[in-house]
């Protein structure tokens, strides 16, 4: 008989102190180095406005493949108008849930000038906050200002993911050994063992790591943000 393997769990997420391995830049500092990206077909209309708040800003009339948003970590996604590509009737609602699905680390917001039918909800719930498209600048900047705060958040980054790998039915005990090796990468400010239980894990759990190993989070964390 095979004698199952013994894994010593050490850690779990409330080992990680508020503010652990992070030396945090000031907000200004943070909207001018965090890419955040825009998916319209027209004129955003507060986008030179924000820019000159400093936010580091770039927009697209609509992507060609889900992996064109890879080197953002915020992404502004309308409804209407974009996804063309994907040919889905749900246009920007379609993407998002693509973009989500390949990338589940990315701060992901959904805006929109009309009003759509409940058969959107499924793929709307795959963003992280919905704005309506007039709101005014005030608004436009505390949610972006929140939405860089839950990016370089490790805590917050952890229910994300954690949530995900339940979501894609991983083992409870995957999920624990995961956030073992979570937690330790970033009190250690060491990634290695997290890269290698990654590429051992299936398709779910490589994509949720590996996509948390590559963003913002991880690079404030080890100084090179």
């Amino acid at each position: 008989m095979r004698i199952p393997k013994i894994y010593f769990i050490k850690y779990s997420i409330a080992d990680l102190s508020e503010g652990t391995a992070l030396n945090r830049p000031n907000m200004i500092e943070l909207r001018r180095k965090i890419d955040i990206l825009i998916i319209d077909d027209e004129e955003f209309l507060v986008e030179e406005r924000l820019a000159a708040s400093g936010f580091h800003i770039t927009h697209k009339k609509d992507v060609d493949n889900v992996r064109d948003v890879e080197s953002y970590s915020i992404i502004l996604c309308d409804i209407k108008g974009v996804g063309a590509r994907f040919n889905s009737p749900k246009e920007g609602a379609f993407l998002i849930r693509e973009i989500k699905n390949l990338y589940p680390n990315k701060q992901l917001v959904a805006y929109t000038g009309s009003k759509f039918d409940p058969t959107y909800n499924e793929y709307l719930q795959c963003a992280d906050a919905i704005m309506d498209k007039g709101v005014s600048l005030d608004d436009w900047v505390s949610l972006l200002d929140n939405q860089i705060k839950k990016a370089i958040d490790p805590q917050y980054q952890w229910q994300r993911l954690r949530q995900y790998l339940l979501d894609a039915n991983v083992a409870t005990i995957d999920v624990a050994k995961i956030e073992d090796k979570y937690v330790h990468a970033i009190r250690k400010k060491d990634f290695s063992n997290l890269t290698d239980l990654a590429n051992s894990s299936n398709d779910a759990a490589k994509t949720a790591i590996s996509d948390f190993i590559s963003s913002v989070c991880v690079k404030l964390i080890l100084g090179g943000l």
